[in-house]
């Protein structure tokens, strides 16, 4: 029987001869279970009629699928185990029953990545949309000028607690700085590095952010966001170059 190009929607528990055509347009930092100590990555996947479904790897599957299933990587994913989702983690980011794991049978074929990695698509901080919708994700670089020295507690209505930590960036589109919301874990060993070097000027680069309101326009990090502390590529160049000829008025 050959494999058949099917809808997220589409698969069950019976599912095994398939191929489906996704996106990984979430994919967030590993994490261990608070229940038993198991450490895990959550994938949200989306096809091509905008049906989402989580993936998730356990242990040892994280690093060997470091490279092949990267956020914002478009793939055909064949024989992968379905198994049914959670209610905890369906409400909010996909309605479907069900999730899919990953193992020895499944396939996985590239469908928008050539010879290397996909590099962050940095944008000017005044190329930011001061209006967005809540899926819209963006990659920033920019000079780390304030660090806020430590994190807070936030607890939502439904008394869920949140870890938060702000820091503020500028890059040569603009005069007026940038208010990031590092969120959880990023609030933490992250935000620990930056302070540690806020005297230096930093060049940061940070993926998969989102626009929030908080205090005026402002980014929030997401589940899949990166801090690069390394940028490279024409624009960290453009800004470092810019950032050398005007120490004075940064500091």
């Amino acid at each position: 029987m050959k494999d058949s190009r099917m809808c997220l929607s589409d698969l069950t528990t019976s599912s095994k001869k398939y191929s489906v055509k996704v996106k990984v347009i979430e994919k967030a930092r590993p994490k261990c279970s608070a229940k038993n100590g198991i450490l895990y990555q959550n994938l949200l996947l989306e096809d091509e009629k905008g049906i989402k479904m989580r993936g998730i790897l356990f242990g040892e599957q994280i690093e060997l699928y470091k490279d092949a299933l990267v956020y914002s990587g478009v793939y055909e994913i064949s024989n992968a185990p379905i198994k049914i989702c959670q209610e905890e983690w369906r409400k909010g980011l996909t309605d479907l029953m069900h999730q899919m794991g990953f193992n020895h049978q499944t396939g996985i074929r590239p469908l928008n990545i050539g010879s290397g990695p996909i590099q962050p698509q940095y944008q000017n901080i005044s190329q930011i949309p001061k209006v967005s919708n809540a899926a819209d994700r963006y990659d920033i670089v920019g000079i780390v000028l304030f660090v806020e020295e430590e994190p807070h507690s936030i607890t939502t209505k439904q008394g869920k607690d949140y870890t938060v930590r702000e820091l503020a960036i500028v890059d040569h589109s603009t005069e007026r700085p940038l208010l990031i919301s590092a969120w959880n874990d990023l609030a933490h060993t992250e935000c620990d590095l930056l302070l540690s070097k806020a005297t230096k000027l930093q060049i940061v680069g940070f993926t998969a952010l989102k626009i929030t309101n908080h205090k005026g326009f402002s980014m929030a990090t997401t589940m899949s966001t990166t801090f690069i502390h390394s940028p490279t590529g024409d624009k960290p160049t453009t800004l470092e170059d810019w950032r050398n000829r005007n120490q004075t008025k940064l500091t």
